[in-house]
């Protein structure tokens, strides 16, 4: 059984030459580093004292060459694929929302665009804000009367307030 190491003791014995080479060894679901110390052999540790796991020899490689070693060895003879921790479903929920509102914003900027060039060219169309927010009523009133929906007199003229709405509407 091979005796632990910290990077920061790793990086000591590789300047100090007591350790020249190692070796990344493929297990299941990653990649350990083994150092070779003189007659004993070091695996690389983590801060906690458990052996350090590499999801892929390219990260196990620039930890090394952090260290100071330029010769090492891969050994993936034992290497068995799979995950070193449970897939972050948050982390890809929120990767989805953003790239969602950067789509957003591309769209709303290119509709602005639209909109200023239509005005340097002279045929945007202009509309009174009284005359859309009648529109906007209107609409509001349709859709209400659609779904069945009493309006409700709001305290505010810019909030509409409805009660009787059903579940899932």
């Amino acid at each position: 059984m091979p005796h632990p190491i910290k990077l920061d003791a790793l990086r000591d014995l590789v300047s100090s030459g007591a350790v020249k080479t190692a070796t990344i060894l493929g297990e299941k679901g990653g990649f350990t580093v083994h150092a070779d110390a003189g007659s004993s052999e070091r695996v690389l540790t983590n801060r906690a004292g458990q052996v350090k796991m590499f999801a892929t020899t390219d990260t196990a490689v620039r930890e090394l060459a952090r260290a100071g070693l330029s010769s090492f060895l891969v050994d993936i003879s034992q290497y068995q694929k799979g995950l070193l921790r449970a897939p972050r479903t948050d982390v890809s929920d929120r990767a989805k929302r953003a790239s969602e509102a950067l789509e957003h914003e591309r769209w709303f900027r290119a509709k602005v665009d639209e909109a200023l060039q239509q005005e340097e060219q002279g045929v945007a169309t202009w509309h009174e804000h009284a005359d859309v927010w009648e529109d906007v009523k209107k609409a509001t009133a349709a859709m209400v009367a659609k779904r069945n929906l009493e309006p409700v007199v709001a305290s505010s003229p810019k909030i509409a307030k409805t009660r009787g709405r059903k579940k899932g509407i």
